[in-house]
């Protein structure tokens, strides 16, 4: 590889992925006027919000398998092509259902665009040291788009239509891909393996048919559709782990699977980002809805989690030297337990300076641990085979994101349901005042009852908030608690499988 500029590359290659992250939690802010403007269910809304990480996540082993074979490089401008075209189409949809699409086409985009850089970075980055610092430059910049699409959006939003958070994208990218072309050099596996396309067809429909069940399975109950996708995702998924045991050149090979650190540690990412999409998700609605923020306003509101991700991220190398990666990440996926077990304490008048102090917590805990656990997946990989490695920690990054947004949206929407039923029962008379669509809305969800309150009288509609936010909030703070529970995971994992050190990459 001729000599290059490591620190440009890393510059550059962060903001390919600072493009794809902020795109992951961008829509979340504009969830309530996307419900107006588009008249989306809540269902609608998830799949919004989720055909993006379920394409990227059927995607993933396919795009690094293809960087591995063809180019690193050539698969990062690719996706950064593919995505640039789907926010375009973006800008000019008025449908949710042609919003969702477009949102899977840069979920594909994104698929090729992550673990590229991820890929660029181990092969750039020889010294021990520095790949793990650079490795934590990389997880503060996932983290830190994460958290702050919301900060972007709103502030978009405030001026602009909905549309207008798409149109941030094709500038930037096209900026990067004439960086890319300038700084970052090419890599490749030489052996130029054989391409697996059935074990990518396997393993991405699967995956796909996974999340399709558990995003539908709560709206529609047990039904000729939900059982059919339930069962796709268990043959598929099957299929791929016993086609993968017989090819010669499998996508995914399954004895990594046997490395304590390699299973721990993309447990762990699956777990960070459970952890992290499913609050991003309730908390711009709570914000919003039940606080009266504006979409600025919640977007800046969630500021202190941001900061708090990226600071222990850029930090959390150096603790992990003197204090030891299981030492740290059972640390860091304790304050994340805490931080949620206390937002499920939450009510609709908790004070504003409490919510930051707990959402800043669960950012630093979140940045303490995706460094170590992202450097003990590529740990556990051959480096000719990082795009593989990069690709499997990138897909349970969004597995993981996906599937907190979709269990823990659907816990919410179960209990939102029952509490709302209850609310209607205990407001008797005064329930008669209301227009019948306007109690429907209620039952629907709090961004439909938001909607409605603003058509109604100011006298009646401080009733019908309070409790259709009562509602909310109780729904809520419950997926919070089983997300809680679940993050637990995490630390018990990181307790009983992570090395205390994680010394260097394998070569």
């Amino acid at each position: 590889m001729r000599q290059v500029n490591r620190w440009a590359v890393l510059i550059v290659l962060s903001a390919a992925l600072a493009i794809i992250s902020l795109d992951n939690t961008i829509v979340n802010v504009a969830l309530p006027r996307l419900q107006e403007d588009l008249a989306a269910t809540t269902s609608q809304l998830q799949w919004v919000v989720d055909a993006y990480s379920v394409m990227f996540a059927g995607s993933l082993l396919l795009a690094g398998s293809l960087g591995d074979r063809f180019g690193r490089r050539k698969m990062l401008l690719l996706g950064l092509v593919i995505f640039t075209a789907g926010s375009l189409l973006a800008i000019f949809v008025n449908q949710a259902t042609t919003l969702t699409l477009c949102r899977a086409l840069m979920g594909i985009g994104g698929a090729f665009i992550m673990p590229s850089t991820l890929s660029i970075l181990v092969q750039v980055f020889k010294d021990p040291k520095e790949r793990a610092q650079a490795i934590g430059t990389w997880a503060a910049v996932a983290g830190l788009g994460v958290a702050i699409g919301p900060i972007v959006g709103g502030l978009l939003l405030e001026h602009f239509t909905w549309h207008a958070i798409f149109w941030v994208n094709p500038p930037i990218a096209l900026a990067v891909m004439v960086a890319v072309l300038l700084y970052v050099p090419e890599s490749a596996d030489q052996s130029k393996p054989q391409l697996d396309l059935i074990g990518a067809l396997l393993s991405g429909l699967g995956l796909i048919a996974l999340v399709v069940t558990i995003i539908e399975l709560p709206e529609v109950g047990i039904e000729a559709f939900t059982i059919s996708a339930s069962l796709c995702a268990a043959v598929f998924l099957i299929g791929f782990v016993l086609w993968e045991k017989r090819v010669i050149r499998p996508l995914l090979p399954m004895q990594y699977f046997k490395e304590r650190l390699f299973s721990a540690s993309i447990v762990i990412v699956a777990l960070v980002y459970f952890a992290l999409m499913g609050a991003m998700f309730f908390l711009p609605q709570f914000l919003q809805l039940v606080k009266g923020m504006s979409p600025l306003q919640s977007g800046i509101a969630v500021l202190p989690g941001a900061g708090g991700l990226l600071l222990a991220s850029l930090v959390s190398p150096k603790l992990a030297e003197r204090f030891g990666t299981r030492r740290l990440v059972v640390i860091g996926m304790s304050v994340v337990t805490v931080g949620m077990l206390a937002f499920s304490y939450l009510q609709t008048d908790t004070a504003y300076i409490l919510i930051a102090v707990v959402f800043g917590s669960i950012g630093a805990g979140l940045g303490l641990t995706l460094p170590q656990a992202t450097n003990g997946v590529l740990a556990s990989v051959p480096t000719q085979r990082s795009g593989m490695g990069s690709a499997v920690n990138d897909a349970m990054s969004e597995l993981g994101g996906s599937f907190g947004v979709a269990i823990l949206g659907a816990t919410m929407s179960v209990f939102y349901r029952q509490n709302i039923e209850q609310a209607i029962t205990d407001a008797g008379d005064k329930i008669n005042l209301l227009p019948p669509h306007a109690v429907e809305a209620a039952r629907e969800s709090l961004a439909a009852a938001s909607i409605e309150a603003a058509r109604i009288p100011d006298e009646i509609s401080k009733i019908y908030r309070g409790v259709a936010g009562q509602a909310f909030v109780t729904g809520m703070t419950w997926a919070l608690f089983i997300g809680a529970m679940i993050t637990f995971a995490g630390v018990l994992i990181a307790w009983k499988f992570l090395p205390q050190h994680v010394e260097r990459i394998e070569e």
